[in-house]
């Protein structure tokens, strides 16, 4: 639980953070009519002769990121003549950070707006619009327009999108107990809860004792349930909202789709089909638990299978593992998890125009072939080395440099491929291939991803998470199905008509 202090710190830095932009840059729509521009063409031939210092601030994951000296860093400033300072900062506290800065007004020249912020600040003039630009940077221009243009008011675009694998997690079963129980890749929700029920009851890892589970999940931050959208979706619940003629409903609302999905869960978690812990499980519970031989159904990345695969065969030599489609419902409905392409990197609109356009003919570069290649395997000589015109050698310094940071924490080219080095099989390539087209068939996207709405921003996090409660003491047992009816009308009743018409609105615009 977040401490009093600390909430009541972190509002305080929000309200400081609208104020401040709002004070600086006027109304939504003066900040529309007054967003800056880079000067229409540049005389290429001068473009990189002034040594400028690009300041950047990124977010970073585990182990940090690079110190100013680091010759990934280092290349970059010799190539396009900058003195690159990137401000790496944890991801745990980046909405924290982005809330002092505001507070101060003093953004960096380039930063990444978690879509929230985005939404709040993209018509204060905060943000360089790049549309009237984009000619002249032709790797920027082929970002898919769906993507570019999401969440942007009409005719602008303030942003670039980090890109992200969308239909990514993959959902795979022990191979290894199926063979033992002599059992098939389930096909449909009913074949897959037999077989989860047999990895549960038959001790498919024949240590003598009941200690296995077949599946199980976990509710994130939001109050969304992860690792068991194949099972919603089969149901015909719909990823938060459904389109229906037009007009967008939340799945709260699907209350004869819940019945259904709740009746079979609660099923699972009374035979002990479903972990008894799932309740207090946490992000990537379901992974642990899956290494660790504790369940026989996950959702995995297909870019960490190798790794999941040597956690495991650590503690069972002989252990395997496959990916699967997800399982039909009695309809024929399927799905999987999906990811949100909403958050954005935005060039700070008030810098020299110098400035912003070194900074899009970097972005521009790192989308390029040349660019793509550098921010993935780093330098030759000194990250890899080529062995013949189709295999490569990764070297020690890769390791100690981690080359790829800028790749994986930054910016990217958008393809699926972030993650295949070219020193790797080729064989692990296909395969990994193959699951992100498999997954890619049963996406299940959200209509109203990244939408606003007022409501749902003061109010949303306490709503959604009273309902997911209910849906979890369904679940468990401690309330009957029917009960479902109650926590859907309650959440409507407390602010979701509100949300439903503000979201609504928004997606007409």
């Amino acid at each position: 639980m977040i401490p009093i202090r600390k909430k009541w710190l972190t509002w305080c830095a929000i309200l400081l953070l609208s104020s401040a932009v709002l004070g600086c840059t006027g109304t939504d729509s003066e900040g529309l009519k007054a967003s800056p521009k880079v000067e229409e063409k540049a005389d290429p031939a001068n473009e990189l002769s002034e040594k400028l210092t690009i300041t950047w601030m990124a977010r970073a994951f585990e182990g940090g990121g690079w110190p100013d000296d680091h010759p990934m860093i280092q290349e970059l400033n010799n190539k396009f003549n900058v003195d690159l300072k990137i401000q790496w900062v944890s991801a745990d506290i980046y909405k924290e950070k982005m809330a002092v800065l505001a507070a101060s007004n003093d953004f960096p020249d380039i930063f990444l707006a978690l879509y929230p912020d985005f939404n709040r600040w993209k018509k204060q003039g905060l943000f360089l619009d790049v549309q009237p630009l984009l000619d002249q940077y032709p790797n920027l221009a082929n970002i898919p327009d769906a993507e570019l243009k999401a969440l942007n008011p009409k005719g602008r675009v303030f942003g670039f999108p980090f890109y992200i694998t969308q239909a990514r997690d993959t959902l795979t079963v022990r191979e290894d107990w199926l063979k033992k129980l002599d059992l098939a890749i389930p096909k449909t929700l009913d074949e897959f809860y037999e077989v989860a029920k047999a990895f549960t009851t038959k001790d498919p890892d024949g240590n003598g004792i009941q200690d296995t589970s077949g599946f199980t999940f976990y509710m994130d931050d939001n109050a969304l349930f992860r690792d068991v959208e194949f099972i919603l979706a089969g149901f015909g619940l719909r990823n938060q909202w459904r389109n229906v003629d037009g007009k967008l409903i939340p799945y709260q609302t699907q209350v004869d789709e819940w019945k259904q999905a709740l009746t079979f869960l609660n099923r699972a978690y009374k035979e002990g089909v479903l972990d008894k812990d799932f309740a207090v499980n946490k992000v990537g519970a379901s992974t642990v638990k899956f290494e660790s031989g504790k369940v026989g159904f996950a959702m995995l990345n297909p870019n960490q299978f190798l790794k999941s695969r040597n956690t495991l065969t650590k503690l069972v030599p002989n252990a395997a593992y496959t990916p699967m489609e997800p399982p039909k419902g009695q309809t024929g409905l399927t799905g999987t998890s999906n990811l949100d392409m909403l958050d954005k990197n935005v060039i700070n609109s008030r810098i020299d125009p110098k400035k912003q356009r070194r900074i899009l003919m970097m972005l521009d570069y790192f989308l390029s072939p040349a660019g793509a290649d550098f921010i993935k395997h780093g330098i030759e000589g000194v990250h890899y080395k080529k062995i013949t015109d189709d295999r490569y050698q990764r070297l020690q310094a890769a390791n100690m440099d981690r080359q790829n940071l800028i790749n994986n924490w930054i910016f990217r080219p958008f393809n699926p491929g972030i993650q295949l080095y070219k020193w790797e099989d080729p064989a692990q390539h296909q395969a990994i291939k193959n699951m992100f087209a498999m997954n890619e068939k049963h996406k299940w996207s959200n209509p109203a991803a990244g939408l606003e709405s007022e409501t749902l921003t003061r109010n949303g996090t306490k709503l959604n998470a009273n309902f997911a409660q209910a849906v979890a003491r369904i679940i468990m047992g401690d309330a009957p199905v029917d009960s479902i009816e109650t926590a859907s009308a309650e959440w409507m009743a407390n602010g979701g008509k509100q949300i439903m018409e503000e979201i609504n609105r928004a997606y007409k615009e």
